[in-house]
């Protein structure tokens, strides 16, 4: 059995299929060969590319204007996450982010409608993944043709921001259909990513009825949070999602994104110790 990583991007426009997957892929051989011993040497990378779905319109990103390209980290700036004022932050905040989902859920149809309404009106493509079922089912087909081409392989599938809930809507599909039943993915990454907010759980409870790890993933799901990451506000999601029937829960891992101005950007993420780390030991 062959090892292989798909990754699934965010929201907005990118670059051209091949540039995005080259980048993700630089940042990610970046990580290993700065923080670990580990390299990556054959294992194909395939990029579930969606950004074309949404602005078939005006086209890929160019390099010209494209002002997040990958660049390699600055010497010294990749470090690990140390725990300070964010923590404590959250620790103070933890029950007023968690409580009114918790009241809600007793009223997940109503849940549902609020978050899919608030979605629409803030986050942009996201609201439009939510909306249009037709530009929904056309994303997720990108995720999920490409899991199933390789579900003989053991899958790494690392997902970012929107991605990641993406990535979660399928897995959940895949793990009740009957037509690909039997089908496993070994484990689950999650970056930088909106699962734990209030309106992002409304749609997976509409969804869903439940918050709970997908039921094929196998192996482990790890989810990496950067404090300071306005999309990741609610950065442990551990405390909202119960584990599966193979007792896989999520694991939250803080990490200190180096991306300059962005601690969103996918390329900080892949290159942070604790990513690298963690990739290491699946590789």
């Amino acid at each position: 059995m062959s090892k292989v990583i798909i990754c699934i991007h965010g929201r907005a426009n990118k670059p051209e299929p091949t540039t995005l997957n080259q980048w993700w892929k630089q940042s990610i051989k970046e990580g290993l060969k700065k923080n670990t011993i580990t390299e990556l040497e054959h294992i194909d990378i395939h990029m579930a590319y969606y950004a074309n779905i949404y602005y078939a319109d005006v086209g890929p990103v160019t390099y010209t204007e494209n002002k997040e390209v990958y660049v390699e980290a600055k010497q010294g700036a990749i470090k690990p996450y140390k725990k300070g004022m964010f923590d404590r932050l959250r620790s103070i905040s933890e029950n007023w982010l968690d409580t009114p989902i918790d009241e809600l859920e007793k009223h997940s149809d109503l849940l549902s409608k609020l978050a899919r309404s608030v979605s629409k009106k803030i986050l942009g493509d996201l609201g439009e993944y939510y909306s249009n079922s037709n530009r929904r089912n056309q994303t997720n087909d990108r995720l999920k043709d490409l899991l199933i081409e390789h579900q003989h392989d053991e899958i790494i599938l690392i997902s970012h921001s929107m991605g990641t809930i993406v990535a979660y809507e399928v897995l959940r599909e895949l793990g009740r259909d009957k037509e690909h039943q039997g089908f496993v993915l070994d484990h689950f990454i999650t970056m930088g990513s909106p699962l734990g907010l209030t309106a992002v759980k409304g749609n997976a409870i509409g969804n869903h009825k439940n918050l709970r790890t997908p039921s094929c993933v196998k192996g482990s799901w790890t989810n990496f949070s950067d404090p300071q990451d306005f999309v990741c506000l609610d950065s442990h999601l551990a405390d909202d999602y119960s584990a599966n029937s193979f007792s896989i829960k999520v694991k939250d891992v803080m990490v200190c994104n180096d991306y300059p101005n962005n601690e969103h950007k996918s390329y900080g993420y892949l290159r942070t110790p604790e990513f690298s780390n963690h990739l290491a030991s699946l590789l």
